[in-house]
Parts: C-alpha cells; structure tokens; sequence
C-alpha cells in the first residue's frame, strides 16, 4: 500500500502531537464517535442475506479487535469507496484473498489501529468480507470517519480496470448499506472526494461517480472494458 497514493489516516507525528497535546479532547471532539471502553458485539449483518452473500470476519481471521483503541460505529450516512494501491490484483482463490486481506490487515496494526480499517472488502471475484464490524467506527479518511462506512476494493485501478464482478457487487453492497442506514446517493463518495489521494483510482472513481448520481456507469458497459483490457494485455504478453 503506497501511503502517497492511499492515505487512510492522519500521519503518526499528527497522532502522536493530539494525544501529547489534546488527548482529552478527542474524546469529546464531535467529529469522532465515543471511545469504544470494552468490546463491542458483532454488527447484525443478516439484513444482506437476501442480496448479497458475505464473507463474514471468522472465515478470514480469528484475530479480535483492540477495542480500546477504537470509537463506536453512530448512525451511517456516507460510504466511501477505495482501493488497495500498490500493484495490480487479480486474484479470486479464496485462500490467496483471505492472505491479501490479511496482509492488509497486518499493515494496520504494524500502524497501531485496534483493527483493519474499512468495514468490508470487495475481492476480484466479486465476493464482499466482512472486515471491520459495523459496530465500531472505521478508520479510512482522516478526519472524516464519522458514521462513514469504508468499503475497500482490492486492487489498484490506476494500473488495473475493475472486473465485471466487483463493480455489480459494489452497486449491490452500497444499495443495500443505502436501503438499510438511509444513506442518500449524493453521500456516496470516492477517497478523492474527502481528501488528498487518488484513490479509488482512475479506472473505478467513474464507477463511484455512477452510484451517487445513480445512473449507469458513464463510458462502456464494464463487460466490454473488461474483454478489451484483456485482449490488449493478451497482445502485449
């Protein structure tokens, strides 16, 4: 993950001169949910069990989350929409997403967060994990991760097209996370749109673009980006 390309939080000297400076004040700041004290029970997801089928967290990692260290999920009224950066991503074997989000997940708590940062991942294959609970507050755009869903799309769509499978999931997982918290499409957004970075990438921000103005996406069907991508890249191997 390039930190340039796919900033999730506020740089470590920041971190570390609130809480030098005004830790007590973060706990009241309304731009942050309470201080989670103990840990939280597991969000209900059965509300996307008609629509989507999701990966939930035990089928990728027993590990528990630092809840001292994180904030309670409020009540969800944005979804924001990154992706993974670094180098292109196409795999769809269980076991080899299960390593990636994995991996991920390691990058954030070598960064000292109480659990990976978004609340779910969407893999090449089209399938939505569930990642972070819903019961705590993400932690995926600096300053802005207030009753904000985090959605990540393994992959990096400077270098890579989404495939046909993810974006219809995508358009499922933020229908449903929409229908269910009352979210409107306008509060639908890419990395970008919140902050300094690139993120989600060129070739799946127009994506983005389509769910918030809830039209289809603005250029070719995805089916028809995706053969071509795959005939030239087929050509130039």
């Amino acid at each position: 993950m390039h930190k340039g390309e796919h900033s999730i939080s506020c740089s470590r000297r920041r971190f570390l001169a609130g809480v030098m400076l005004g830790a007590p004040l973060l706990a009241f700041n309304k731009g942050f949910g309470a201080i989670a004290k103990e840990p939280l029970p597991a969000f209900d997801l059965s509300f996307m069990d008609g629509s989507l089928s999701v990966m939930r967290r035990s089928e990728w990692t027993q590990k528990k989350p630092l809840a001292w260290r994180l904030r309670e999920g409020g009540k969800f009224d944005r979804i924001t929409i990154h992706h993974q950066g670094g180098s292109v991503c196409r795999l769809c074997n269980k076991n080899s997403v299960i390593a990636v989000i994995d991996s991920v997940y390691a990058g954030h708590r070598h960064k000292n967060y109480g659990d990976i940062a978004y609340h779910f991942v969407i893999d090449y294959a089209g399938r939505v994990w569930e990642a972070r609970s819903l019961s705590y507050e993400g932690a995926h755009v600096c300053n802005q991760n207030k009753n904000n869903i985090g959605v990540l799309v393994l992959g990096n769509y400077e270098k890579q097209l989404p495939s046909e499978k993810s974006v219809e999931t995508l358009g499922k997982l933020t229908t449903v996370l929409r229908g269910h918290f009352g979210i409107k499409h306008h509060r639908v957004y890419g990395h970008r749109d919140l902050g300094a970075s690139l993120c989600p990438g060129e070739n799946l921000y127009p994506h983005v673009v389509a769910l918030r103005a809830e039209t289809a996406p603005p250029d070719e069907p995805v089916a028809e980006i995706v053969k071509k991508a795959e005939e030239k890249e087929s050509g130039e191997s």
